[in-house]
């Protein structure tokens, strides 16, 4: 007979107590969403071995709720009995707080949820999830102007969040308010300064406002992040487009017309020198360069 330690887990596929275990913490500490598999392993996990965890079960009970919530309806009871085991133990956590107020959310109670919400903002004006459940549920009701003023007021507190300073740009983006875009991504930039997605991103903005001075500056992020990462041929394409536009506005100096057209060919050079790096297939090579030739970029 196997030790309880080794004791195999009986839904198919054959992990034992210690795999079972590593595995709810590894997906807890890398934000994996696997909703089934957490509810199917938490719940074995829960009923055979909570006091193995320890203290550890509580945290346990939050991620099968939360990965609960994702197979509502099926999972409604599993869901409310984790909330009510933890309200039990915990009752005045905001964590908790914050899976009833998912829960209101699923069940699509808005105002409920936002009032939840509202009270746990007002009892900790430093915690952050409540703001962000509210901008989504805003979103959720394509009350975009709402989500805008709560994201401009989270932000007001927790300015170094650069994720929300990219979900404000790409809400004013979609809005086409491309000045606040990149006002949003240029506080990207200032913490992450390193990273070339956020110059391409950066530069894609200025390119979609237009006019000689943002195509000039683009064409120095999408250099920047090419520098960054050579392998990103979004960026470079970007700066084909962005000096090919260029060189073909009208008062432009001949050195600065050359200098553009040499910019966008060396881009158009290094593209099919990254695909050819790559082993790419010599129908592939030859498609692209076709496309550049057809864009008038070589």
């Amino acid at each position: 007979m196997l030790r309880p330690a080794e004791t195999v887990h009986p839904l198919g596929e054959n992990k034992t107590w210690p795999e079972i275990r590593n595995t709810l913490r590894a997906w807890r500490k890398e934000n994996i969403r696997c909703s089934d598999k957490t509810v199917e392993l938490g719940e074995y996990a829960l009923q055979h071995y909570s006091a193995s965890l320890g203290n550890e079960k509580w945290a346990v009970y939050e991620q099968v709720c939360i990965a609960a919530l994702d197979m509502c309806p099926a999972k409604m009871k599993l869901v409310n009995k984790c909330i009510q085991v933890l309200s039990e133990q915990f009752p005045s956590s905001l964590r908790v707080s914050m899976l009833e107020g998912l829960k209101f959310e699923y069940l699509k109670k808005w105002d409920a949820a936002l009032e939840m919400y509202d009270g746990m903002i007002e009892y900790e004006p430093t915690f952050p999830a409540p703001y962000k459940r509210k901008v989504a549920i805003f979103k959720a009701q394509n009350k975009i102007v709402d989500a805008v003023n709560e994201l401009n007021k989270y932000l007001g507190t927790f300015s170094c969040d650069h994720e929300s300073w990219l979900e404000l740009a790409d809400i004013y983006t979609t809005q086409q308010n491309y000045t606040k875009a990149l006002f949003c991504v240029e506080e990207v930039l200032l913490q992450y300064p390193h990273n070339h997605l956020y110059h391409q991103r950066y530069a894609d903005i200025l390119f979609t406002l237009g006019g000689k001075e943002n195509l000039e500056m683009s064409c120095k992020y999408y250099s920047k992040a090419a520098e960054l990462n050579p392998g990103n041929v979004r960026a470079l394409f970007g700066l084909q487009l962005a000096a090919t536009t260029l060189s073909g506005i009208g008062k432009l100096s001949s050195k600065a017309k050359s200098d553009h057209q040499s910019l966008a060919a060396w881009a158009s050079d290094t593209i099919e020198d990254y695909y050819k790096s790559q082993k790419t297939s010599k129908s592939l090579i030859c498609e692209v360069a076709s496309t550049l030739d057809k864009l008038s970029l070589k």
